[in-house]
């Protein structure tokens, strides 16, 4: 599979403007608001930070029904995926299926604010959820 790099870090948070106004005084960076549309899945906002290129996310759950509300359930804050560039995410996930993973989505996910993803399930990498990002070079 042809990544582009590792595109970003997913973090997991209860209170998303404690922790957005944290990490903007620790890394003296101001952060971009993500509402709904930059995710794959509705329920989700979060805050984003371009640390030279690499993307460290802070994502909140309005409901605990979201893949992000059972993980704070279940685990409490922190890292919840890393995300993966590849040039093309419909390649990535043919290549995901040849190395016997089950991608968590049949096709990527496209929307209005996000270019095309995908995912692993953590229990096949190691309690890690990988998402497939469409990055071009």
């Amino acid at each position: 599979m042809q990544f582009n790099g590792i595109h970003g870090i997913n973090i997991a948070v209860r209170d998303l403007d404690q922790w957005t106004k944290r990490f903007e005084e620790v890394f003296e960076v101001e952060s971009e608001p993500v509402d709904e549309s930059g995710f794959a899945f509705p329920g989700l906002r979060g805050s984003s930070f371009d640390l030279g290129g690499f993307h460290l996310n802070l994502i909140a759950s309005d409901t605990e029904s979201t893949s992000v509300g059972r993980f704070l359930d279940r685990r409490g804050e922190g890292v919840f995926l890393v995300s993966v560039g590849v040039q093309d995410v419909d390649v990535a996930t043919r290549e995901l299926r040849n190395t016997g993973l089950a991608p968590l989505l049949e096709e990527p996910a496209r929307g209005e604010g996000h270019a095309g993803v995908n995912f692993t399930h953590p229990r096949d990498m190691a309690g890690v959820q990988l998402e497939f990002i469409e990055v071009p070079r």
